[in-house]
């Protein structure tokens, strides 16, 4: 895979364009899991239409929502989605919290899976996937950097989240998801189920549930590296009582459980899916701008 980063603009972590080549006889080719994250994901396809499926079944049907520029929603399960002999197109990481400011809209509604970039962002969206699409590669990233610079700047007037939301955010992605729920509200001067409905309204789940998600975000980070890191044809070393201890969960079948419960699959299942593509993997970060 090869993968050329842009300089984004305030409020996305990462923006970069890709083209992936598929590996392997089509039909042997597991679906690639786009797993909950703590950012929303804009995807713009420069070659075909993205086929996004809700479920393995579906997945398997060739069966699902196409997509010329895909927004994902703030979710708590996986997309799957078809691999193709080549993709190439941009994706952009936007963080939740600056939702309203690129995108006019807070993530909480944002409430589906996947949304055809066209009906949040409206009808220019069209013209800027037309320009990408026809545009060299090397001058994709820069093309939606500036539609997304754009987009800021209708939106600029648009109140931004609240504050309680901003630091419990802050709070809980600082300790990996770790933090109880009760200090966080306490940290920011309200209780723990106001906290809850102000989470909820801002971005479409409660404190708990933020909680829970940044937890599983940072241990699937530290796998990610670990298998990265690791040499030969699998991976072998990664000791997943350990990774379970050092996140937070009581023990191997807690982070299996909470594994299941965001990609679908175990974390051995998910290391064997995606082994060889973490492998190829360029890893790429923008500036973070969370607001």
């Amino acid at each position: 895979m090869s993968v050329r980063e842009s300089t984004p603009p305030p409020g996305v972590r990462r923006l970069f364009s890709y083209a992936v080549e598929g590996t392997g006889p089509r039909s042997e080719r597991p679906p690639h899991r786009g797993l909950p994250s703590s950012t929303l994901t804009l995807v713009v396809a420069a070659d075909s239409p993205l086929l996004c499926s809700y479920s393995v079944e579906e997945w398997s049907r060739q069966e699902g929502i196409r997509h010329d520029v895909c927004i994902g929603g703030f979710h708590t399960q996986p997309v799957y989605l078809q691999r193709p002999d080549r993709e190439e197109g941009v994706q952009v990481a936007v963080h939740p919290l600056a939702a309203r400011r690129l995108f006019g809209v807070p993530a909480a509604a944002l409430s589906e899976l996947t949304h055809e970039g066209e009906d949040v962002l409206g009808s220019r969206i069209r013209s800027l996937h037309a320009r990408v699409a026809s545009a060299h590669p090397r001058d994709r990233a820069g093309l939606v950097a500036e539609g997304l610079a754009s987009a800021a700047g209708r939106y600029d007037r648009v109140s931004g989240p609240r504050r309680e939301v901003v630091g419990a955010w802050r709070l809980l992605e600082n300790s990996g998801g770790r933090m109880r729920v009760t200090d966080v509200a306490s940290e920011v001067g309200v209780t723990t189920r106001h906290l809850s409905t102000l989470c909820k309204a801002e971005l479409g789940i409660g404190t708990k549930s933020l909680a829970d998600l940044l937890r599983f975000e940072a241990a699937h980070s530290a796998l990610r590296e670990a298998v990265r890191g690791a040499s030969g044809p699998r991976p072998a070393g990664i000791r997943l009582a350990d990774l379970a201890h050092d996140h937070g969960y009581a023990d191997h079948a807690h982070l299996d459980a909470a594994y299941r419960r965001y990609t679908g699959t175990s974390p051995t299942g998910w290391i064997a899916e995606e082994f060889r593509n973490i492998q190829a993997e360029v890893p790429t970060r923008g500036e973070d701008s969370p607001v």
